[in-house]
């Protein structure tokens, strides 16, 4: 929205996500230290792995937050909004198929890493086109880049999260 109230807001929720990766990571910890079973252990280790994908989501966001601040301090001008909804739909479902452990959604969440990537790779295309014809500023373009970039690592990281589910990460 670039509105300063959201990114308030935005930077308290990675605050929050900080504070509860070092909690639970914690609390794993602990429990790997008692006698659990195969199964517990499994779910354990998916856990573990897990939370340090939400924990790495949250920064990535809070880098698109900072890249926004410069967007709008600069009055840069950018389009292409199709990568953050999918990126975005793409980590609720993964985040719902943990908690839910869904495995239809986790293969939901799976399945759109190659779209994702392939949008990365089809706007920085168009981004070269805008800047080789002049409708694209360089300073703008740098933004552009980092923001898609960041959206294309929350994918990845997303991604973990639903193979964790599915139980294809290794």
């Amino acid at each position: 929205t670039k509105q300063a109230k959201h990114a308030q807001s935005a930077f308290q929720i990675e605050d929050a996500i900080n504070s509860l990766d070092r909690e639970i990571t914690n609390y794993l910890v602990d429990i790997s230290s008692k006698s659990i079973s195969p199964i517990e252990s499994n779910r354990h280790m998916l856990l573990m792995d897990s939370i340090r994908d939400i924990e790495r989501i949250g920064d990535h966001f809070e880098n698109i937050i900072e890249l926004t601040d410069i967007q709008v301090l600069n009055r840069l001008s950018l389009t292409d909004e199709a990568l953050e909804d999918l990126t975005i739909k793409t980590v609720d479902n993964a985040v719902q198929a943990l908690n839910l452990n869904d495995k239809e959604l986790a293969r939901e969440a799976a399945e759109q890493e190659d779209l994702i990537d392939k949008m990365e790779r089809k706007y920085r295309k168009r981004h070269i086109l805008r800047l080789n014809d002049g409708t694209c500023s360089a300073q703008a373009g740098i933004v552009f880049v980092d923001i898609i970039s960041n959206l294309e690592r929350i994918g990845d990281h997303a991604v973990n999260i639903a193979e964790a589910v599915l139980g294809n990460r290794v």
